[in-house]
C-alpha cells in the first residue's frame, strides 16, 4: 500500500511529466529493493565470516572432524541408499543440459538478476554456528 502511495503521489507531483513518472518511479523503487537485499544479504554474510574468523584453532578443529563425519554418513546414505551418484559434478558434466543455477551469459546474469521470480540464496539463513538442534536417538 506504501509503494502506491509514493506512486500516486510521485504522479501527482510531477503531472506535467506524469507518463514519464509513471514508469519511473516504479522502475526506481524496484531497483532500490534489490540493491537493499543485496545489501542486507552482503551485511549478514560479512558478519557471519567476521564470527568464522574469531573462533579459535580448538573449536576450528572440532567442527572439521564433525564435518567430516558428516560428509561420510550423507554420502553414505546418498549413494548407497538413494542411488545417487558418487560425484555430482562430474555427473552433470557428462549428462549436460541446462542445470539448475547455472548462468550461461551476461545477458541471462543481468535478466535473473531483475527477475520478479529471483530468490536470494544466502548461507547465513541455512547455517548459523549458535543453532542448536536435539536429534532423537537412533535406537528409538
Amino acid at each position: 500500500m506504501s509503494g502506491l502511495g509514493v506512486w500516486f503521489g510521485s504522479i501527482l507531483i510531477t503531472f506535467p511529466i506524469a507518463a514519464l513518472t509513471a514508469v519511473v518511479v516504479p522502475s526506481l523503487m524496484w531497483i532500490t529493493l534489490r540493491w537493499l537485499e543485496d545489501a542486507v544479504s552482503a551485511f549478514r554474510a560479512f558478519t557471519a565470516l567476521v564470527q568464522l574468523l574469531r573462533v579459535g584453532k580448538s573449536t576450528l578443529r572440532g567442527m572439521h572432524v564433525r564435518r567430516q563425519d558428516l560428509h561420510a554418513r550423507v554420502m553414505s546414505l546418498a549413494v548407497l541408499t538413494l542411488g545417487l551418484p558418487k560425484d555430482p559434478e562430474m555427473h552433470f558434466l557428462e549428462t549436460g543440459g541446462r542445470q539448475k543455477g547455472q548462468v550461461r551469459g551476461s545477458w541471462e546474469s543481468s535478466a535473473r538478476y531483475f527477475s520478479v521470480r529471483r530468490r536470494k540464496r544466502d548461507w547465513n539463513e541455512t547455517l548459523r554456528l549458535y543453532d542448536k538442534t536435539d536429534y532423537p536417538d537412533e535406537s528409538l
